[in-house]
């Protein structure tokens, strides 16, 4: 037995394509906006009590950020953010933790909206 597969392909096909599969892989509720802030990330530390991790702000919604920092948060760990700059505050679950090169991204979400802060 033997079985042609026949593809027909355009040049404008693979843009396309991946513009569809970026579509499908978007998940979020609310859309996600580059932000160029810097972030104040408080953890529980069994040695000091808490410890305080400078941030990056890479994008950023009304449900979550990805930020940038220089050590590792671990997946699930409860932390309290604060953007000064923003004026915001509130408390965020850490979803995942990738290096990248020397820095770590940290995916955050939002359990309830950020407050204002003074």
């Amino acid at each position: 037995m033997t079985v042609k597969v026949l593809i027909k392909w355009k040049p404008g096909d693979a843009v396309k394509a991946r513009a569809a599969a970026a579509a499908f892989s978007e998940h979020r509720f609310h859309q996600r906006l580059p932000v160029k802030y810097r972030f104040s990330i408080y953890a529980a530390d069994t040695m000091s009590g808490q410890r305080y991790i400078p941030a990056r702000g890479i994008n950023m919604s009304k449900s979550g950020a990805l930020v940038e920092t220089e050590e590792p948060i671990g997946v699930g760990t409860l932390v309290y953010i604060k953007a000064r700059d923003l004026a915001l505050m509130g408390s965020a679950t850490v979803r995942h933790c990738t290096s990248k090169g020397s820095k770590f991204r940290l995916g955050l979400h939002f359990p309830s909206p950020l407050t204002h802060s003074l």
